[in-house]
């Protein structure tokens, strides 16, 4: 996985947008997935972006993807997914797994707009 940082972007000399992250899993109530976009004129690289950068619902992503695409920007595209809440939901929240792990609310609890089965 290429960092996003301008020395990665340079090294990569690629256009367009390039993807590092995991594939949305079928069941859309059981994780929702945060994304974030970096281009080279980004002001956070590294470890700052992913903690302060702008972090997107998927309909957001989409969105901006769109807008990037219609202007041919380059730059990296990364997800990540976070484990829903919920009374039915095959997570143990006392297992050590799950330990010191951010969590989204319940499918029925998220005020993100759905988008493709996904909030």
């Amino acid at each position: 996985m290429l960092r996003p940082t301008r020395e990665d972007f340079e090294r990569w000399s690629g256009t367009g947008l390039v993807f590092f992250g995991t594939y949305l899993h079928p069941n859309s109530r059981l994780y929702k997935y945060i994304w974030q976009i970096w281009t080279p004129d980004s002001p956070l690289e590294g470890a700052e972006f992913f903690e302060h950068g702008p972090r997107y619902c998927t309909a957001q992503f989409h969105e901006m993807e769109k807008r990037f695409f219609d202007v041919g920007a380059s730059g990296f595209i990364y997800n990540r997914k976070l484990p829903r809440l919920g009374l039915d939901k095959p997570f143990d929240l006392t297992h050590p797994r799950w330990a010191n792990r951010e969590w989204a609310p319940a499918w029925e609890d998220d005020p993100d707009p759905e988008c493709n089965g996904h909030k």
